[in-house]
């Protein structure tokens, strides 16, 4: 039988950086990876742009975390944002800041981030075998024996690292493989649900209206307290996405929205008080537009044509005949336009995975099962998920980080 110290299964950043890590110690590692090329859910993150980070602190990165961000606070002692950032670029990636502290490759190519690791782990010697699926984890006496892969082969070693991702993507190969293997050995999966994803919503008239977009709206869940976020709003033939949709998405995915479903209210101009559209529109009360037309200033025509039924309002009313009433509709829905969430788009078609390995039953100064000696687990595949901004991926490379080094058996992480 085949033997190698360090068993990787997965080769997304998770499963990279850990490889690599383990490399940088006295043992060989091998790298087993089910597609023909490593890191394809890498490749399209951040549209393709990667956002590789974000730079705001640990402490940050903690509070953009949604589940178990304590479980994380050694993994970003051990590897922090700038850490991770000064990695790449010792190795020749250059970054730009951009909104929110996002951190992205000048060059905006996410197969910059891939090309590293790759000639990283190269040079550390690292065996890769693509095109190898792993079927199960060999153990005994509830200790690491090594990997039984599709073709009834067994593969040796001293340690495993699980790093297989969720099940967001599964045309990447995030099919929930990870999920089976632990569940096989006796750890707990929590439930498996969206994040980071959009909103289906109950009004058939927004669905009409797909491909309209809203710069600098602010989106709030009602009866959530405080929970709200701003940016680019985007319509869609279901509902509505774009950033504050992603990132709330992540607090409303443990409710059955099908059988309670929650408002979202829609401010499209924050920065406006409704005093402020009300002497507005008394200012224009005096001509003889219809309201349609004059409301393009606000909304798009498409928009204003399918809002005003919805509120009740002629679009063909004249300005100087807008009842009280009627200005009170429009401006409440600049204000706060309620739309109700019956759903969220489907694990496959979101960009995290929320639940996964308990948290509980794993070390998070190692990142190995207290179940299973040699056993280890790094990235989505564990049940830790944040909000879009580049946290997720820091979550990624510092959970493999840790568990590649300790899998190793260095003392010192860095």
């Amino acid at each position: 039988m085949d033997k190698s110290r360090i068993i990787v299964v997965g080769g997304g950043p998770a499963g990279m950086f850990a490889a690599l890590q383990a490399a940088t110690g006295r043992h060989e590692v091998l790298l087993l990876e089910k597609n023909a090329v490593l890191g394809r859910k890498l490749k399209i993150t951040g549209g393709g742009r990667c956002n590789l980070t974000n730079i705001k602190d640990k402490k940050e990165h903690q509070r953009a975390t949604v589940h178990n961000p304590k479980f994380l606070y050694k993994a970003f002692e051990a590897l922090d944002p700038k850490s991770l950032i000064k990695h790449f670029e010792d190795r020749g990636c250059a970054f730009k800041l951009e909104k929110e502290g996002t951190v992205f490759p000048k060059s905006d190519d996410s197969s910059q981030i891939i090309n590293i690791l790759l000639k990283d782990l190269l040079d550390h010697g690292v065996d890769i075998w693509y095109n190898h699926k792993v079927e199960r984890i060999s153990v005994k006496d509830q200790k690491v024996q090594g990997v039984v892969l599709t073709d009834d082969r067994e593969i040796l070693a001293d340690a495993v690292i699980i790093t297989t991702g969720g099940a967001s993507y599964p045309q990447t190969g995030s099919t929930g493989d990870g999920y089976i293997m632990a569940k096989d050995l006796g750890h707990g999966i929590k439930k498996i649900k969206p994040a980071i994803t959009s909103f289906e919503i109950k009004e058939r008239w927004v669905k009409t209206l797909a491909g309209i977009s809203f710069t600098g709206t602010r989106v709030r869940i009602l009866k959530m307290n405080k929970l709200q976020e701003s940016g680019e709003l985007l319509l869609t033939h279901y509902g509505i996405s774009g950033p504050p949709v992603l990132k709330l998405s992540s607090y409303i995915n443990e409710i059955n929205l099908k059988e309670n479903p929650v408002t979202v209210e829609i401010d499209f101009f924050p920065e406006k008080g409704e005093e402020e559209l009300k002497t507005w529109f008394l200012d224009h009360s005096r001509g003889k537009k219809n309201l349609g037309s004059v409301l393009t200033e606000f909304w798009p025509k498409k928009f204003i044509e399918e809002i005003l039924p919805f509120l009740g309002v002629p679009k063909e009313r004249k300005m100087n005949e807008l009842k009280k009433k009627e200005r009170g509709k429009v401006i409440g829905a600049l204000k706060g336009l309620q739309l109700t969430v019956v759903g969220l788009r489907p694990v496959k078609d979101a960009i995290v995975t929320a639940g996964g390995v308990d948290v509980k039953e794993v070390n998070p100064s190692t990142m190995e099962s207290k179940k299973i000696s040699g056993l280890y687990f790094a990235g989505e595949v564990l049940d830790l998920d944040a909000i879009t901004g580049g946290y997720n991926l820091q979550i990624a490379f510092s959970t493999g980080f840790v568990a590649g080094n300790a899998a190793s058996g260095k003392e010192e992480q860095g």
